[in-house]
């Protein structure tokens, strides 16, 4: 049994709600600064909650410490958790500094325990499949790359910073899991307050990739994923719409005017997370996907993927 205290009521309580109906996980304690939302839990979720911290941080029995705080503490907490012999389970982005995140990286190779990031596009079932088919060459040479999210301002304030965080990020990582570390990078930013867009241009040796974030779509609009990677043999396609009239479609167009349109089992990209980990533990591997540190391997283009967590705290602060 791993057992999982909580830092954070906002994304804290989604991560409550996967851990209750994932065997082999319980939920010891959740902390908050809410008192209102901690009474909400614990009466519906049957979950012990805290409004101090340590109770968590110093629990002997706690295997894992889940951190759903905002951004600028998750260093501070991450390390302290290591510190007291916790693996850590943080939301994205780990942190916005460099020293911060070699900082982490160093302490938990001191006190060998693992820190998973939470880039959950690793385990939705259209990027999985497709990076599985890029990685396998099934359609020869990638051409050029594009991927996109859309959204009214429906979840909270998504300004620029914002919208990177907790959107781009995660297009950015799909990306560099298909074409490898890029040669060099352009983005552009609008910020309007609590909306933005935020583009991004990735240019490869005869190739480029495009990532796109819009958060400034009018009121009821549905929320939009979706992305493009075109190939010397096809083109791999995936376009989405959820919310009233939910639509995904996802498809393969060959070089000869053919189209296969995919039907694969969609499993939800969280649970697949929280799954991931709870084998992680239980067999003490590092996560491929999901550790702050991959295990060493090189992209084609011979750069090490384990420098990947480099490139996205930097990429964070382009903006």
């Amino acid at each position: 049994m791993v057992k999982v205290g909580i830092l954070g009521t906002g994304f804290g309580r989604q991560h409550a709600e996967l851990y209750k109906k994932t065997k082999g996980f319980e939920v010891v304690l959740i902390y908050g600064r809410d008192e209102n939302k901690l009474r909400e839990i614990n009466e519906t979720l049957n979950i012990g909650t805290t409004t101090d911290i340590y109770e968590i941080i110093e629990h002997e029995e706690i295997d894992v410490v889940d951190i759903c705080l905002p951004t600028p503490l998750h260093a501070k907490w991450a390390i302290e958790a290591l510190k007291h012999r916790k693996h850590v389970f943080c939301e994205t982005p780990l942190c916005c500094q460099m020293d911060e995140a070699e900082n982490i990286l160093h302490i938990s190779e001191r006190y060998q325990r693992h820190v998973f990031v939470d880039l959950f596009f690793k385990f939705s079932t259209p990027h999985h499949i497709t990076i599985n088919k890029i990685q396998n060459l099934e359609f020869g040479e990638v051409i050029s790359f594009r991927s996109y999210n859309k959204t009214a301002p429906v979840w909270g304030n998504l300004g620029l910073q914002k919208n990177v965080s907790d959107f781009h990020i995660h297009n950015f990582d799909f990306l560099i899991e298909i074409l490898g570390m890029p040669e060099h990078i352009v983005s552009n930013g609008i910020d309007f307050g609590d909306q933005s867009i935020a583009i991004t241009t990735l240019n490869y040796e005869n190739k480029f990739a495009v990532v796109e974030s819009y958060t400034n779509l009018p009121k009821n609009s549905p929320f939009c994923v979706g992305f493009e990677v075109i190939c010397e043999k096809g083109s791999i396609k995936f376009d989405a719409e959820y919310g009233t009239n939910t639509r995904e479609e996802f498809a393969i167009y060959y070089r000869d005017g053919s189209k296969e349109v995919l039907h694969p089992q969609m499993k939800d990209d969280y649970e697949q997370v929280i799954h991931h980990i709870k084998d992680c533990l239980e067999h003490n591997k590092k996560s491929k996907f999901l550790d702050i540190t991959p295990p060493f391997r090189r992209s084609r283009y011979g750069t090490p993927y384990s420098s990947l967590w480099k490139q996205k705290i930097y990429f964070n602060k382009l903006f």
